[in-house]
């Protein structure tokens, strides 16, 4: 019983109550009204629905192409942000405060002139998206680590340095743990940046995928299929961060636990 009253709660029933008043006010039609909006363009939640049987599975399809190379590209982003994050603090903090500046400038970089850059290079298949997403990712997973790496307390530094312990003793027992809360932020924020490095890259140089379906289907004027598409890019970007949230109440409890006392 406690479980099921703790889903009646304002921070659960408003987002349900608020999807529900926008596909009340889609279906009848008073967006269309409101904006003039073109049936044709953003059609009706039922339209998207009655088009599931035809569109079904070119979408998935789709997703599973998108997909793919999101993981990849956002598991390739996080480990070598992390990596070099890692590498800055422990050998070279002396230049950590000039190299991260020229490291978070690449996030300012246009994905639409990205991605036609590196295909290049590599084409137009996943490795292109892999490599794009990687771009984009890495550096904030890089900044958080150096943020979290640093955040140690010095009386806990002179702790270890009287029991003698390695550099590299001190870094697994205290600077990574210390640093795991700024890892999984980074982790959490770099779930939108995966799906929109991978869409876009689809959309501007590929042949597949969710986002190639998306420019396909709105220039034949099949705004069901686009719709629907996009829905599901919505779907998995919410599932992905809560798997991710879910991971980090089990990796650090501890965090969690801080955050509901403030």
């Amino acid at each position: 019983m406690m479980g099921l009253r703790r889903l009646w709660t304002p921070v659960l029933i408003s987002p349900a109550i608020v999807l529900l008043l926008v596909l009340g006010l889609w279906q009848g039609g008073v967006f269309h009204a409101v904006f003039g909006l073109k049936s044709f363009t953003v059609p009706l939640p039922t339209a998207i629905l009655d088009g599931l049987p035809e569109n079904g599975p070119v979408i998935l399809r789709a997703t599973w192409v998108s997909l793919t190379a999101a993981l990849l590209g956002y598991t390739s982003g996080m480990t070598l942000g992390f990596a070099i994050g890692s590498l800055l603090v422990r050998f070279v903090p002396d230049l950590t405060p000039r190299f991260l500046p020229v490291l978070t400038a690449t996030n300012s970089l246009p994905i639409v002139a990205l991605a036609p850059l590196v295909a290049l290079f590599t084409g137009d298949g996943i490795v292109l998206k892999v490599i794009v997403v990687t771009i984009m990712t890495a550096p904030i997973m890089t900044v958080y680590t150096v943020r979290g790496l640093r955040e140690v307390e010095p009386t806990v530094l002179e702790m270890m340095a009287s029991l003698e312990a390695t550099p590299g003793q001190v870094y697994r027992m205290v600077q990574v743990r210390t640093a795991l809360p700024f890892i999984f932020t980074a982790l959490k924020s770099a779930v939108v940046l995966a799906l929109i490095g991978t869409i876009v890259s689809e959309a501007v140089r590929g042949f597949e995928g969710l986002g190639f379906v998306i420019v396909t289907s709105m220039g034949s004027f099949k705004g069901p299929a686009a719709w629907l598409a996009l829905i599901v890019i919505s779907v998995i970007g919410i599932a992905w961060y809560v798997a991710v949230a879910v991971l980090e109440r089990v990796v650090v409890p501890w965090e969690v636990t801080s955050r509901r006392h403030e």
